[in-house]
């Protein structure tokens, strides 16, 4: 049976831009692909969702975490504002986020804290936010590579427009997700050891490289432009394989 779909409108297409600009609704996906201003206009709404991500991602050192538990609520919040698509919500977010970091940095200079303690560097906090993000998602979806090379381009263009990556004929799906408190790009791709998922997460890089095996998994977080790269793989060799053919593809030294 054929399915004939009704051709979007640009103000159809920017009003679910607005409460989903990472929809996979086919005619979101075909406008997108054929209308150069709507495709502008929602890399506008992605940015926003990154800067907004940006803003949240505070440097806190440990013991002011434990004491205050400001990052996670605020962390709580953003997520709610995602999941109920509310504009109001994510401006209340991102204005509490900015008097966050006016207030955590004039208490880490009256206490002489180093600015280089990073959330960047706690790898469990990378690997946990993964992990949950794919424990949450009952199933992958599995597109062809142009579509999901194009909507990966795209994303990670928003973060960084010198961002770049070569056509992978493997890779099988990308979209911005919430992964613990942070959200980034969730990808997979298909390697001879079955599916490998990998994230890019923007922020502090860590310090160096990590293998390590994680709920059944094994997983490597490497420093990259920009932020992080986490691959999860349920073997090595998928592992090894998901690398290599990431660090052909990508435009930045892994």
């Amino acid at each position: 049976m054929n399915l004939v779909y009704k051709k979007m409108k640009c103000l159809e297409f920017k009003r679910l831009a607005l409460s989903d600009p990472n929809s996979s609704e086919h005619n979101f996906v075909e406008h997108s692909a054929n209308c150069p201003q709507c495709l502008k206009y929602v890399g506008g709404v992605r940015q926003m969702d990154a800067d907004l991500a940006s803003s949240v991602d505070v440097v806190i050192p440990s013991d002011l975490m434990a004491r205050l538990q400001l990052n996670q609520e605020l962390s709580e919040e953003v997520e709610y504002g995602a999941n109920k698509s509310s504009l109001s919500i994510r401006r209340y977010a991102i204005a509490a986020s900015f008097a966050l970091v006016v207030f955590v940095a004039g208490f880490m200079a009256s206490n002489q804290f180093s600015g280089n303690t990073s959330i960047g560097q706690d790898y469990q906090a990378l690997l946990s936010g993964v992990v949950e993000h794919m424990n949450e998602q009952a199933i992958t979806p599995v597109w062809n590579p142009e579509r999901a090379n194009s909507s990966a381009a795209a994303l990670l263009a928003s973060y960084d427009p010198e961002i770049k990556l070569k056509f992978l004929d493997s890779l099988q799906f990308s979209r911005i997700c919430p992964m613990g408190q942070y959200r980034g790009l969730h990808a997979t791709l298909e390697t001879t050891d079955g599916q490998v998922t990998f994230a890019y997460i923007k922020g502090n890089s860590v310090s160096h490289l990590l293998d390590a095996g994680y709920e059944g998994y094994v997983s490597r977080i490497k420093p990259v432009r920009g932020g992080n790269l986490i691959i999860m793989s349920r073997t090595s060799k998928g592992l090894e394989e998901a690398d290599s053919q990431l660090e052909k593809a990508m435009y930045w030294d892994i």
